[in-house]
């Protein structure tokens, strides 16, 4: 009896402490400062750091870029942010989703309005 209390209260606290698969992707994308940005980026792996920088974007304000491996991953991965196409571009603050677009040029249009070069 005393094994099973001990099981039961262990699987319990670990239920509790646990987070989702989705609130642990999160945790890497969302920064803990301010006008610091992660990215989620779907179907396009060219977006990285250098072709941000030559969009005259800042490109130490963007601490992470996450490229999923396909559509389907991404939409069960990151249901909050509701992916329903590719590409998918996914802008991510200290508070969590600051913008989702499909389009390129809006996102480095965002981003240049917050973080562009000197």
């Amino acid at each position: 009896m005393k094994k099973m209390l001990i099981v039961l209260t262990m699987i319990l606290i670990a239920f509790l402490t646990g987070c989702s698969e989705e609130e642990q992707q999160l945790k890497g994308l969302v920064s803990d400062k301010e006008g610091i940005y992660g990215l989620y980026v779907v179907g396009d792996e060219k977006v990285d750091g250098s072709k941000l920088a030559s969009e005259g974007i800042d490109e130490s304000k963007i601490h992470v870029i996450y490229h999923p491996k396909s559509l389907e991953a991404a939409q069960d991965s990151f249901s909050s942010a509701e992916i329903e196409k590719s590409p998918a571009y996914v802008v991510l603050d200290h508070d969590g989703i600051a913008l989702k677009t499909f389009d390129y040029d809006e996102m480095v249009g965002f981003l240049k309005s917050r973080i562009a070069t000197k």
